[in-house]
């Protein structure tokens, strides 16, 4: 049985390790053009290490047996004041979202997710957003997530 919590600064050097490869699972056509192994390292583990202790970033992780088998990402993302609106000061931003191929279909995402929401709904955060893979909308849906028709972007 996975245990749910937030990442510490010891989870830094296997979350960095689970970003590669991750990514390299889903993009290899990355290989060819991506920083070398160990660059990618340096600079993940630093954007983690501010991550992890500068209290915008929070990981949730699930982990069996010492290691991190899965992960979920949720930045907060501050909102300016409105009158009449101080109540809800953050909205929610959720990404890199993995877990391990072994360890898929056992609920350990969705266990994950409801640990990030219930604390989400604590600190007050309005609403969440994400960006889904093709192949991660069914997982979202299941957990609330809807198409939203508000949002614009702007490719730059």
């Amino acid at each position: 049985m996975a245990a749910i919590r937030l990442a510490i600064e010891s989870d830094i050097s296997e979350l960095a390790r689970i970003r590669y490869v991750f990514t390299m699972e889903d993009y290899p056509e990355l290989q060819q053009n991506a920083e070398g192994e160990e660059q990618f390292y340096t600079t993940c583990s630093a954007f983690l290490e501010r991550a992890i202790t500068g209290g915008d970033w929070y990981i949730w992780v699930a982990e069996e047996d010492g290691r991190i088998v899965s992960h979920m990402y949720l930045q907060l993302i501050h909102k300016v004041p409105r009158p009449g609106r101080t109540e809800d000061p953050y909205f929610g931003y959720v990404t890199n979202v993995y877990t391990r191929p072994a360890y898929r279909d056992r609920g350990i995402g969705t266990k994950i997710h409801q640990a990030m929401e219930l604390w989400a709904k604590e600190q007050a955060v309005e609403f969440l957003i994400l960006w889904p893979s093709s192949t991660s909308i069914q997982f979202y849906e299941r957990s609330g997530f809807h198409p939203s028709e508000e949002a614009l972007e702007k490719h730059l």
